[in-house]
């Protein structure tokens, strides 16, 4: 009987595991908007990696995951987009955005790096108080409304700017400021590299894939309204097939308890007892 209850158990927590996600709908991230080949996330209450789909949405503390040959997009509820080159994971650290009546609020976005290739195009802060931060081993690249590349090996971090400004600091305090066509690296226990123009891979990048990318930002940007609304069909859909899980794993569970019910022995049988021997005979 605890068998069943334990196992019954386990498969309720990994079927509802995103519902830890949809309680906290107010801090949601954004969502995909391109997933090609093996792309999985791991929500940040979740102990298994799920595949990832149009629309899905994004939260606070998920990571995120592409294998070879594998990319993904996603936008942001602001209109910001990152885009996961093959062989990439990224943690979404945190997200905030600070409501006020009209002006933009203080907006926090912090994203982190473990390893592969990331290229952000994060929309003009307006609030000078606001961040966005991409994370990594060796450095942080502070962003103040523009479009770069990180891309994370094990001990060095390579960041390329294509419009606007980063200041790249590594975990000892020294740092660089970044301009527009500048790059630099960052090595492990070392400062970062003086700015130098990009190189020829560099703007490779920047006539095959960033420029594409960037249409596709503006073109999200005008439909991000749309966008939200797939969004939350999704998490509909989700939460549906999650109560679908719920209530069939539940029936299994009760069908095996009646089983094992009916297999119990009787045990309100009368017990023999054993008659006295007469007098006289053995």
């Amino acid at each position: 009987m605890k068998k069943i209850f334990l196992c019954g158990a386990l498969l309720v927590s990994i079927f509802i595991s995103p519902l830890t996600s949809f309680a906290k709908e107010q801090e949601l991230v954004g969502s995909f908007t391109i997933i090609k080949g093996d792309v999985s996330v791991l929500r940040s209450e979740g102990e298994n990696w799920e595949n990832a789909e149009i629309d899905m949405p994004v939260f606070p503390g998920d990571k995120i995951k592409t294998e070879e040959r594998s990319e993904a997009e996603l936008i942001l509820d602001d209109g910001s987009m990152l885009r996961l080159e093959q062989k990439t994971q990224i943690e979404i650290v945190s997200a905030t955005v600070e409501e006020r009546n009209g002006e933009e609020g203080k907006k926090n976005f912090s994203v982190k790096l473990g390893l592969g290739k990331l290229l952000s195009n994060f929309k003009k802060l307006m609030n000078n108080q606001s961040h966005y931060n991409v994370i990594t081993s060796t450095a942080v690249a502070g962003v103040k409304g523009t479009e770069f590349s990180v891309e994370c090996a094990e001990d060095k971090t390579e960041v390329v700017v294509f419009e606007g400004e980063v200041n790249v600091i590594n975990p000892e305090g020294a740092s660089v400021d970044l301009a527009q066509e500048q790059q630099t690296t960052v090595e492990k226990g070392r400062p970062p590299l003086n700015p130098e123009s990009i190189s020829g891979k560099g703007r490779f990048y920047r006539d095959r894939v960033v420029k594409r990318f960037a249409q596709r930002v503006e073109l999200n940007r005008m439909q991000l309204k749309d966008i939200k609304q797939r969004r939350e069909v999704k998490i509909n859909q989700m939460r549906e097939k999650i109560k679908d899980l719920k209530d069939r794993n539940n029936e299994k569970i009760k069908q095996k308890e009646q089983k094992l019910q009916q297999q119990k022995p009787n045990t309100n049988k009368p017990v023999p007892v054993n008659k006295p021997i007469p007098a006289g005979k053995k």
